[in-house]
């Protein structure tokens, strides 16, 4: 593809280019004056960054120096070098000369986006494939092709992925849900140049829209216009319509928002189709969404053979759920949410079902990637946002809080997180996956380019980014350290209670600080702080009242692990007051273990630490980065998840104790690689909060009295069996000893693997 020279304009002095930017808007160009007049090249930390060869497909863009707008489509000409999943791609076309172009033709593109516009440097596209080099708005015809493997369609977006250090949760979000929804979004990443400038890493991906292999929609007809129909729950920038019921600020909608509405957009058809459409269409698609929403208001809303079960397909409406509250997507419900429907007279021709169901979009700011609404925690549900935060006017509708009034409904959801956790949710094999695409994306130097491009990891503010990685595999390594808390989570409120043994680890080498008073002068007992104002624990035979144990034992309020403290007379903490502050613990005895549990606090705020586990053999694994919350937690802000409550400390210049005991430790696992000994960890402090490590645990063998939950019943899809071991921890294959094999019929036997 020949490069053409940018337009004269982009040429001229830039004094002049700024005077014609500011006269155009009078020509009826308005827009042009809110683009940035270089398509934002000049944001470039690199603008010279060359694709010697890659992995990823290579997408080259011409729009010959034009102003790409967000309101309006611009002409251009799209190539995409592709070699095939696996084989090389070469960004020199000219020495090589016999690549396989997957797409060559002229296209209609603008940018797209909110907050991924507005936020970023990188900015998102949509792209309308073309049969010719004419505008649809001038009467050109658009051209509907397979692109990277993706069915046929001519409506197309870029998503830019810029405070997604990972680049990855949008497609992560998308292939996770796959199997488990009628039709999600596919994505490939790729490389992309525009007008010869390199860009860095997108994601090409389609847009959720009709098409025939996409939602699938047909136009309303004049003898039914009960559909079919797609409408977003989103902020209401473009027309849109309002929901005759309030949104609810509690679970049982006692309360209001009495100044906030629930806003759907038209999509499919949008607002512009409607003049075209049989008369009614829009009023007819409206009624459709309120028909909907008075199901849930009826007084028969809970029928199994009516109620708001005729209006929605619930399973959609649970994977939905189950897909925001595991990425704690803080959009979740509330922006970017589609539904979409098919008319009764289609449903009843063709045999397929006419109620609303959903599909998945927009998780750049998920999976632990917001520093706002609480999106960088583990511990919270994202359907609560109405509660937690009163005043923001795109509240979650009301109909989620309803249904989860439904005892049925929240069975059914357990029933799915339970097939999800024994299928692609299943901890080895989500991590994988993000390993996966991960390599992905490194493996022929695609990360790198991006990062020399824009310079990601050496800014010092991006929205709303509450953790800022060092390098690529930081990011990754941050993600996979949430997604396994955050499993941990639902798992404990979705799944039966597992039952697991622990037995404590003591340290041999590693603490470096005594932060527990066992007798005073409290100064001459202890030699850190756990906080800015010079506060340690105290020990019970010192004050019972908040003490810490005198036999130091200690059995977490969650799955009740056990923790043996170090004595209080000698060091007995990693302390760690700096960021950047790196100690490793050296266990007395190495341990074959799949979960190993570290107890701690945090003082001066809440610490983000990562851990690095180191084996035996020499081999180590970064096991992700965790918080530890601090440590003054009131009773009205416990969460219920604290390891240790109502401890008491004391001042260790005056010896004077707390004034009451509302003082915490808390606890987080890790997976560990059960084939090789562990022998010991190393936590580094990522924040300036005075992190506290105090005691390790692992899931030991030793109760084989396990009382399995059985898979419940009505599971449509295939499963493979789960190994356990006998203490209750998932594995990823059989180990030698005694391994648990649950079947998908919910069948449990135990098998002696001898070698």
């Amino acid at each position: 593809m020949n490069i053409q020279p940018q337009s004269k304009l982009l040429s001229c002095p830039s004094w002049l280019i700024w005077v014609v930017a500011l006269l155009l808007p009078c020509f009826g160009t308005a827009t042009l004056h809110a683009q940035q007049y270089d398509n934002y090249r000049s944001r470039l930390l690199d603008k010279n960054v060359k694709v010697t060869s890659t992995n990823l497909p290579i997408v080259f863009i011409n729009v010959g120096g034009k102003v790409i707008q967000r309101n309006s489509y611009v002409l251009g000409r799209m190539k995409i070098i592709h070699n095939g999943d696996g084989q090389t791609n070469y960004g020199d076309t000219l020495a090589h000369p016999g690549q396989r172009v997957d797409y060559e033709g002229w296209i209609a593109l603008k940018y797209r986006g909110n907050s991924s516009f507005d936020s970023s440097d990188k900015k998102p596209y949509t792209l309308r494939t073309l049969a010719t080099n004419v505008l649809p708005d001038n009467g050109g015809e658009k051209k509907k092709v397979p692109i990277l493997g993706m069915p046929k369609d001519n409506k197309w977006g870029f998503i830019a992925p810029w405070a997604d250090e990972t680049m990855l949760r949008d497609v992560l979000s998308f292939e996770l849900g796959r199997p488990w929804m009628d039709w999600v979004p596919r994505a490939r990443h790729c490389e992309v140049f525009l007008d010869g400038t390199y860009y860095g890493v997108y994601v090409l991906c389609e847009l959720v829209s009709k098409g025939k292999h996409r939602l699938d929609l047909d136009d309303p007809s004049t003898d039914d216009l009960s559909g079919d129909y797609h409408v977003s729950i989103d902020h209401g920038y473009d027309p849109y319509f309002t929901s005759r019921y309030r949104p609810w600020q509690s679970m049982d909608g006692s309360q209001v928002a009495r100044n906030f509405y629930i806003k759907y957009e038209y999509c499919d058809p949008d607002d512009d189709e409607f003049g075209t459409l049989p008369t009614g269409s829009r009023q007819a698609l409206q009624s459709e969404v309120h028909q909907m929403e008075d199901a849930f208001m009826a007084d028969d809303w809970q029928d199994p053979d009516g109620g708001y079960r005729q209006k929605i397909d619930v399973l959609s409406f649970i994977d939905y759920m189950l897909a925001t509250e595991l990425s704690m997507n803080i959009d979740g419900y509330r922006l970017s949410t589609h539904l979409y429907k098919h008319s009764r007279k289609r449903a009843r021709e063709e045999g397929i079902d006419d109620r609303w169901k959903t599909t998945l979009w927009d998780f750049n700011i998920a999976w632990g990637n917001a520093n706002y609404y609480s999106g960088e925690r583990t511990d919270q549900w994202q359907y609560m946002l109405n509660m937690n935060f009163r005043n923001d006017d795109c509240p979650v509708p009301f109909y989620w809080y309803r249904m989860l009034q439904d005892t049925a409904y929240v069975s059914a959801m357990k029933q799915r997180w339970q097939q999800y956790r024994q299928d692609n949710h299943r901890t080895d094999r989500l991590l994988h996956t993000v390993d996966s695409m991960a390599t992905l994306i490194t493996t022929g130097g695609a990360a790198a380019r991006n990062e020399q491009a824009w310079g990601i990891y050496n800014r010092s503010y991006i929205w709303p980014l509450p953790y800022y990685a060092d390098n690529y595999d930081d990011a990754v390594n941050y993600l996979k350290g949430w997604i396994g808390q955050r499993l941990l989570f639902l798992d404990k409120h979705l799944l039966p209670p597992r039952i697991i043994t622990t037995r404590p680890l003591m340290v041999a080498r590693g603490w470096n600080a005594d932060i527990v008073a066992e007798t005073l002068p409290s100064s001459s007992h202890t030699s850190a702080s756990i906080d800015g104002s010079n506060r340690s624990f105290y020990a019970a035979q010192l004050r019972n009242s908040g003490g810490l144990p005198a036999d130091r034992l200690i059995t977490s309020a969650n799955e009740e692990v056990r923790y043996q403290l170090a004595t209080y007379d000698t060091p007995n903490a990693l302390s760690l007051h700096e960021y950047g502050q790196e100690g490793t613990a050296e266990f007395q005895v190495p341990v074959n273990t799949t979960e190993l549990f570290i107890l701690g606090t945090s003082g001066n705020g809440e610490a983000k630490v990562s851990v690095r586990l180191n084996y035996a053999d020499g081999s180590q694994t970064e096991a992700g980065t965790y918080t530890i919350r601090d440590w003054s937690v009131r009773n009205n802000a416990l969460q219920g998840n604290e390891a240790v409550v109502a401890l008491g400390n004391i001042r260790r210049d005056n010896d004077t104790y707390s004034s009451d005991n509302h003082y915490c430790l808390f606890d987080f696992s890790v997976p560990v690689d059960a084939d090789k000994e562990l022998t010991s960890v190393t936590i580094t402090n990522g924040s300036y909060a005075y992190a506290s490590i105090m005691a390790f645990s692992a899931i030991c063998g030793e109760d084989t009295g396990i009382d399995f939950a059985t898979i419940p019943s009505g599971f449509s899809r295939q499963q493979s069996p789960a190994i356990y071991t006998i203490g209750g921890a998932q594995l990823s294959h059989s180990r030698q000893g005694l391994n648990i094999i649950r079947q998908p019929d919910g069948s449990v036997r135990k098998v002696l693997r001898r070698r």
